[in-house]
């Protein structure tokens, strides 16, 4: 049996299992049910193998590094929470780096995992080709989340175009024609360019034109930006009868600006967001958002990471993960 061919990820996609739970079985079966044990067992069999890819042996003196670009971004919580149970489970230290790399502090960071013995590097940002480069050549790397198309590097990602398209989708079957996109920088942002290019496609193949006024970008995505850039949106001859935005921050932002100029969500205004992290039910009315598997993309990051230093000669794998359209308040009346 071929035992190379048998993934954590193969055996989720066949049991509907999440990653970190198969390698938990696999690794610690003593913590599962043994009904899930039957259960992933019999897939591994079914896949012609006999265990998944495993990680080869690691010491506790093994570190990997996690570089975080926005700190106080709750999205990112989740990601690093996955990479910390996967580094556990295989008895790493896991250290965190808050930190925007860019070609002004590479040689910076790069000195920093030479100095401190880091074995491997998860990146959560899209960086420059030439940094993205120099970083590569020092040590293993895996992109999750946001990554960069053109090199030819390990990344666990969504499917933006396919979330973008579920969520459109909804709001057109609502009803909805003249929806909004309120996006972060499609330049410097893969997902931004993803959920754009998801955006017009829709509603083009819906046979409504896209109206480029009714595209908002907030390049930093902050709250009180967002908030500005959509009561100027509220404010034109035309407003929008739904709101997609990019995150549920700028969701939240949406209702606040909906709320000011008068508009009701969701009789007036459909507003929904994008990433279900913890604000999207601290609103009211809560957001309804694409729920995307972070602490999956996490642990199947810091497990390919892992995978690549125990083999060097492993080849860049890319795994993009599905989501789920969450219904709430917000667009549900």
């Amino acid at each position: 049996m071929n035992r190379s061919n048998v993934t954590y990820m193969k055996i989720s996609e066949k049991t509907g299992l999440s990653v970190s739970t198969v390698s938990r079985a696999l690794k610690q079966p003593h913590l599962v049910k043994h009904a899930t044990l039957k259960i992933i067992y019999r897939a591994i069999e079914e896949l012609g193998g006999t265990l998944p890819d495993a990680v080869a042996p690691m010491t506790h003196d093994m570190r990997i590094l996690a570089i975080v670009p926005v700190f106080n971004n709750p999205f990112y919580t989740d990601i690093v929470l996955g990479i910390q149970d996967a580094a556990n489970q295989n008895g790493c230290q896991l250290l965190i780096v808050n930190e925007t790399l860019s070609k002004f502090n590479i040689h910076q960071i790069i000195n920093f995992i030479s100095q401190s013995n880091i074995s491997g590097v998860v990146i959560m940002q899209k960086l420059e080709i030439d940094v993205l480069d120099q970083l590569k050549l020092r040590t293993p790397l895996v992109q999750c989340s946001e990554f960069n198309e053109v090199n030819d590097i390990s990344y666990i990602t969504i499917d933006n175009l396919e979330a973008t398209r579920k969520m459109l989708r909804y709001i057109l079957n609502a009803g909805r024609k003249q929806i909004a996109l309120v996006n972060s920088d499609p330049a410097r942002y893969t997902y931004a360019k993803l959920r754009l290019q998801g955006y017009c496609e829709t509603l083009e193949q819906a046979g409504i034109t896209v109206n480029p006024l009714h595209i908002v970008t907030v390049p930093d995505g902050n709250f009180s930006t967002a908030v500005s850039a959509i009561s100027a949106l509220l404010k034109t001859a035309s407003p929008p009868d739904a709101i997609f935005c990019a995150s549920d921050i700028m969701a939240a932002a949406a209702l606040r600006a909906c709320a000011l100029e008068g508009f009701r969500v969701p009789q007036d205004i459909m507003v929904a967001g994008f990433d279900n992290i913890d604000i999207s039910v601290m609103t009211t009315p809560n957001i309804t958002t694409i729920n995307q598997p972070r602490h999956d993309m996490g642990f199947m990051a810091c497990t390919q990471l892992l995978s690549m230093i125990a083999d060097p000669t492993k080849l860049p794998q890319r795994f993009i993960l599905d989501t789920e359209l969450i219904i709430r308040e917000s667009t549900d009346f």
